[in-house]
């Protein structure tokens, strides 16, 4: 088989989709060595505005997909050409901008909740990242089922308790950590619920915890009053905004956490939370969408509403050494049921099936 693949959002300053596509291109190659696997990209690192975003999808990925002269096309994370004669395979990670368009700019809002979604019916065969994210495929697109493979996403290796005390003291200086404190890792963005987690931190505050919240990612949209809560409740010296953390450097900001916490209304897989486990770091997270999948019964998993419950979860895990310890070990067992090896391979019988129905 010869496999073209979207690599676009491997270059620059990856998010969720970025890894997502560095971390499935390496397993395939490093699983399947007969089958060739074309890395299709632009020249250019920046973000793609709207515009180019459609541009690229529609035209320029398929065009040269089409002059390598692949037996399949995989867009992992965007929209299906919709004119591209041979077979496609599409990831979609979540309905988000479905379920919540009013976060979404204007031009945004009808690329990633009008367009996108549609494109999908274009495509031989659609991943789920998650058995949610199918759910809401089949209930909100009316895809029939028998076009939807779940095929879960997984940590990278990368991701382990880090031991070494220099490495941890590097990142802490590096970021205005401070020694101690508790870690959220996202974009910044509606969806993620961080005011109401900056809320809930207020409150574990005021029972005395001294931890500091860090609070990481790029800027995403609407994020402005997040930063005027943080003045306005006088946290300015204990919540940290890192902006965006390099990719090498996650994993000791992740165990030098004394916990995770993950408020997220809506999330398609989940990865943070899964990062943060396969690191050792006890987690508090919703239980909204796929969140229960990824975090089952290895974290404490809580309606992203009451601040109260939030605040009180916080303050005993940092105070209760033995429930902590509870859920590290819980954690690490947790982030083993997931492998970038086996979403490989089962990838690749995804792309085998679609070129079987062509015969």
């Amino acid at each position: 088989m010869k496999i073209a693949i979207d690599t676009q959002t491997t270059l620059g300053q990856k998010t969720g989709f970025g890894f997502y596509v560095k971390n499935l291109v390496e397993a395939l190659e490093k699983v399947d060595s007969k089958d060739e696997y074309v890395k299709i990209f632009p020249k250019t690192e920046k973000d793609f505005s709207t515009p180019q975003r459609l541009f690229w999808d529609q035209v320029t990925f398929p065009r040269r997909a089409g002059k390598a002269k692949v037996d399949l096309l995989h867009q992992p994370c965007f929209s299906a050409p919709l004119f591209y004669r041979g077979k496609i395979v599409v990831t979609c990670h979540d309905l988000i901008s479905i379920f919540f368009p009013e976060n979404l700019p204007l031009a945004s809002r009808l690329f990633y909740s009008k367009w996108m979604p549609f494109s999908y019916r274009r495509a031989d065969m659609i991943i789920a990242i998650s058995e949610h994210t199918k759910r809401d495929i089949m209930a909100l697109l009316k895809i029939p089922e028998d076009k939807i493979t779940v095929i879960h996403s997984a940590a990278s290796k990368d991701f382990r308790p880090i031991k070494s005390k220099k490495e941890l003291a590097r990142v802490k200086k590096k970021y205005g950590t401070g020694k101690n404190y508790i870690l959220d890792v996202g974009t910044l963005e509606p969806r993620k619920n961080l005011p109401f987690l900056v809320r809930a931190y207020a409150l574990a505050v005021r029972e005395g915890i001294n931890e500091k919240l860090v609070i990481t990612g790029k800027k995403g949209w609407y994020y402005e009053d997040l930063f005027k809560l943080v003045d306005k409740l006088s946290l300015q010296d204990k919540v940290i905004f890192t902006g965006y953390v390099e990719e090498k450097d996650l994993p000791a900001l992740y165990s030098g956490a004394r916990a995770f916490v993950f408020p997220s209304i809506y999330e398609g897989f989940g990865l943070p939370p899964l990062e943060a486990m396969a690191c050792g770091v006890p987690v508090i997270s919703s239980n909204t969408s796929s969140l229960s999948e990824v975090v089952d019964n290895a974290g404490i998993l809580l309606q992203p509403k009451d601040e109260r419950l939030w605040a009180a979860k916080i303050v005993k895990i940092l105070r209760d050494p033995k429930l902590a310890l509870t859920l590290s070990a819980l954690a690490l067992r947790q982030s083993k049921k997931f492998s970038w090896e086996e979403s490989a391979r089962k990838t690749i019988n995804v792309y085998k099936e679609v070129l079987k129905r062509q015969k």
